[in-house]
């Protein structure tokens, strides 16, 4: 009898701890920082409405929409949590179709770009994304002039590409080389543009190396560059495209190349009155 008194105090003894167990394992999950979207999946266009719980409450924490593949250290779309609210609800609005994540940051002054919470969703296209990239497009080509000579290279296999470059004090005796896909096609002084036939598809278009005279040793030399930045384009069949070479110097030199809206393009072309390369 004695025996068999002892099981049961041992078996009332591992239930006791089972359920203190059972008990603190619900207490960690309740207080678990969480985080969601109320759908999974969005049409460009809707709010995306994220729920937080457990949250510290502490200054500086905040919450994130970036994309799924994005590192722990992307901001992208964030808003700081109010100080002392531990769960409540953030309106993001959606970001282009792609899959994206939820990141809450907290303890962020003492643990920095430690995710605390996350969740995944995903974004879809929407007649509201098509005429935003439409109207987006509209601004940065336009169907190529038949009237126009310069243009008359701009058929159904290619578009065109105005690249030009504009005075500027500091790198006016600079001359700039242009690559294509890495391969050079032309050097560009300042106060010039060039007429680029271009293949339809992708293409890189980069600045290359930076050269100027040395009036004493009767050469050109190369000067250090800094910084350089290509411009990314889809060519479109047909169409033409304002891509601008600036070179400027701020404690070295510096050259970017970017794509600019095609009215601005051809204005500046005009009234700062570029001289023609080809």
């Amino acid at each position: 009898m004695r025996t068999e008194g002892k099981k049961i105090e041992w078996i009332v003894f591992l239930a006791v701890i089972a359920a203190l167990s059972f008990l603190r394992l619900g207490f960690a999950a309740a207080e678990e920082a969480r985080v969601t979207t109320d759908k999974n999946v969005y049409r460009f266009g809707e709010p995306v409405y994220v729920t937080f719980f457990n949250a510290p409450g502490l200054d500086r924490d905040w919450i994130c929409i970036v994309g799924a593949d994005a590192p722990e250290t992307a901001g992208g779309d964030y808003q700081y949590l109010p100080k002392d609210v531990r769960e409540g609800m953030l309106t993001f609005a959606t970001p282009a179709p792609g899959q994206y994540e939820v990141r809450a940051y907290y303890h962020y002054s003492a643990k920095g770009y430690v995710a605390a919470a996350r969740h995944a969703f995903t974004v879809e296209s929407s007649p509201a994304y098509e005429k935003v990239r439409a109207d987006e497009a509209a601004r940065f080509e336009r169907p190529a002039d038949p009237a126009n000579a310069l243009e008359a290279g701009a058929g159904k296999d290619g578009g065109i590409v105005y690249l030009f470059r504009r005075s500027q004090a500091a790198s006016n005796r600079v001359d700039a080389e242009v690559r294509a896909d890495g391969k050079a096609i032309a050097v560009m002084p300042h106060s010039t543009f060039l007429v680029l036939p271009v293949a339809a598809g992708d293409v890189a278009l980069s600045p290359g190396a930076l050269s100027t005279y040395n009036n004493q040793q009767n050469k050109k030399e190369e000067v250090w560059t800094l910084e350089r930045g290509e411009a990314a384009l889809k060519i479109k069949a047909g169409y033409v495209y304002y891509v601008q070479l600036t070179v400027s110097y701020r404690a070295g030199y510096g050259a970017r190349m970017e794509l600019v809206p095609h009215g601005e393009g051809a204005a500046i072309i005009a009234g700062d009155r570029l001289k023609s390369l080809r």
